[in-house]
């Protein structure tokens, strides 16, 4: 009776284990396996079908193959913090394909324990969400080109017409002016409104598009910015440009444009500055902007509890994939800061030193 209850015992083990097998296999999502030294000991078929590698060549890889350049550094904390047995969060992360795409990916991460619950090993789920962030980006561009395309109507066409308005009501305050006709006086008011309204449609027009890349970009955008700023708010705005930032795509540098400009109104407004600086630098692999001001401080503000300035600021930041990090800046006040890598200076792979210091 005792042999044949533990084979029925038996039988249920290989059962599970083998609903288990067939689980990871025909996961819709990548199951991934890696020991701490990132050796990949576990890749499921949706990881071929995602990433590109076969089975048997991403069991010769290790991990940090697929990683960016720029997540280094993350998935180095994440590894130190699961070797001391944290818990991490699901969460948005970067990978590389076989073919060198840098995919979107949610992660959810797992430490594999022994009997005696010491890590042995990491797993990871992996989800593709490429495609929904391109949706999702594709979807919130829509009002900008909109608003975009109304700037350019009220420029070109709506501004033509009140140009001719006011060329015409000035001929016709000297025509009557030179009949010494009294009602050269409501011609010569009409001319002023007609200008009037020609500037205020000028400025509106550029506050719905403010950035030409063709003439002079995001650097020259930043600098109308800062002025119109020392007049709105009287404050001190300086603009440091180091470099022509190579941002030829008008939603990036849109959103790059609309960071500051939130930062210095947050600044101005609820932050009492007096003096806002804005630095734009840029070299072979990214650009980064800074907002700077002596006023008060908004740094330690998580994003889910911040007001709705700084949410979108984080979701502009997040939608053009660039990072924003708002602290306490030396002297006081807070510096604002969106870090923006350039797509095409991700690697295939990592080096030695960068294997080494995971294995760490």
């Amino acid at each position: 009776m005792a042999v044949k209850e533990n084979i029925t015992k038996h039988k249920r083990w290989e059962d599970k284990l083998h609903l288990l097998a067939a689980v990871v296999r025909d996961s819709n999502d990548a199951i991934i396996v890696q020991d701490f030294k990132g050796n990949i000991r576990v890749w499921n078929t949706a990881a071929e079908r995602i990433y590109g590698y076969s089975k048997a060549k991403a069991l010769k890889m290790n991990i940090c193959q697929i990683v960016p350049e720029d997540r280094r550094a993350e998935t180095l904390d994440l590894v130190k913090g699961l070797r001391k047995g944290a818990v991490i969060q699901s969460f948005e992360t970067q990978r590389i394909a076989q073919d060198g795409r840098i995919l979107d990916i949610w992660l959810t991460i797992t430490t594999l324990t022994n009997d005696v619950g010491r890590p042995v090993a990491i797993a990871t789920t992996e989800r593709n969400i490429t495609e929904r962030k391109r949706l999702e980006k594709e979807i919130s561009e829509i009002p900008m080109r909109e608003r975009e395309q109304i700037g350019r109507e009220m420029h070109d066409n709506l501004g033509q017409i009140l140009t001719g308005i006011a060329v015409k009501s000035k001929s016709l305050e000297l025509k009557l002016k030179h009949k010494s006709l009294e009602e050269s006086a409501d011609a010569t008011e009409i001319c002023q409104l007609a200008n009037k309204l020609i500037a205020q449609t000028r400025r509106l027009a550029k506050t719905l598009h403010p950035i030409d890349l063709n003439g002079g970009g995001i650097a020259a955008a930043l600098r109308t910015l800062a002025s119109n700023v020392e007049s709105l708010f009287k404050v001190s705005c300086q603009v440091k440009c180091k470099n022509n930032p190579p941002i030829q795509d008008p939603v990036t540098a849109t959103h790059l444009y609309r960071i500051a400009q939130e930062a210095i109104t947050n600044a101005a407004k609820h932050g009492k500055a007096k003096k806002v600086s804005i630095e734009l630098a840029s070299d072979e692999k990214k650009s980064v902007l800074k907002v700077k001001n002596d006023g008060r401080s908004f740094s330690g503000v998580p994003v889910r509890k911040a007001g709705l300035g700084l949410k979108i600021m984080d979701y502009r930041a997040r939608s053009i994939g660039a990072s924003l990090d708002i602290r306490k800046g030396r002297n006081g006040g807070t510096v604002v800061t969106c870090l923006f890598p350039h797509k095409s200076n991700y690697p295939d792979k990592w080096s030695g030193d960068d294997q080494q210091r995971i294995a760490q």
